[in-house]
């Protein structure tokens, strides 16, 4: 039997004990498929988010991700470049085309570097896990609303600012005895506070209003039966379709 030379062993083992972050990041970046969690750093606090990748053949990859208080839901990408250990992204479509920029742990289980858009950067970090099974969206826009009249009542839409971005808005109306209105928007996806709107109107179905807060506002009309506010939302100079649908009242 033939002897394999004590130095090409030696040789062997001194590779593989210098090397070994080297060897196993390479083979996690081949199981890079699967879906991670975890959060985006920003000045005002941690962003939580998830990208899910799967392989999209000839060592490309396709990828989803959420960043549920930025309205992100969904959004697909094309973009991403594994070398080594570096796992880099670009989500373009979205505002600023934000690029990260990221370093496979040696385990494979993370992904952490710098997101960077227009001109800034923050920290990332993402952790493989398992991909939680579908739930409902509690706070998901109806696709019709309930019939009903005037504008009182709670109302739910969505406004997209740029494709790929949808934050949802809830209006709640109150009617008063005295016949004026009052009502709150809530800002659904941001977790924002109620914010009180002013000027409420409503007028043979024509409704606006305005939330000096924000600088923003909403100009519509009722449809046929009520279930429907549709008209524009109106913000910072910027004007974007927005559909009210609605909500049922519980209880």
């Amino acid at each position: 039997m033939m002897k394999t030379p004590r130095l090409l062993i030696l040789a062997a083992l001194a590779l593989a004990v210098a090397c070994p972050a080297l060897l196993s990041a390479a083979d996690a970046a081949k199981t890079i498929a699967g879906y991670w969690a975890g959060t985006l750093s920003t000045p005002r606090g941690d962003l939580a988010m998830s990208v899910e990748w799967v392989a999209a053949g000839e060592g490309k990859w396709k990828g989803t991700v959420d960043c549920p208080k930025q309205g992100v839901r969904g959004f697909a990408f094309e973009t991403t470049k594994l070398s080594g250990v570096a796992v880099d992204f670009v989500l373009s479509g979205l505002p600023g085309d934000p690029a990260f920029n990221g370093q496979l742990s040696a385990d494979g289980k993370s992904i952490a570097g710098e997101a960077v858009a227009n001109g800034g950067g923050t920290p990332f970090r993402l952790e493989r896990t398992d991909k939680p099974a579908p739930q409902i969206d509690p706070h998901a826009v109806p696709a019709k609303g309930e019939p009903g009249k005037g504008v009182a009542g709670k109302w739910r839409g969505g406004i997209k600012p740029v494709p790929g971005i949808e934050l949802r808005l809830d209006l709640e109306a109150t009617a008063h005895a005295d016949g004026k209105l009052s009502g709150d928007v809530i800002s659904v996806d941001q977790g924002s506070p109620r914010i009180a709107v002013e000027s409420l109107t409503e007028k043979d179905g024509a409704v606006q209003f305005e939330v000096p807060q924000v600088r923003g506002g909403f100009t519509g009309q009722l449809n046929a039966d009520g279930s429907e506010l549709a008209g524009e939302w109106t913000q910072g100079g910027r004007t974007t379709p927005l559909t009210f649908k609605r909500l049922a009242v519980k209880g």
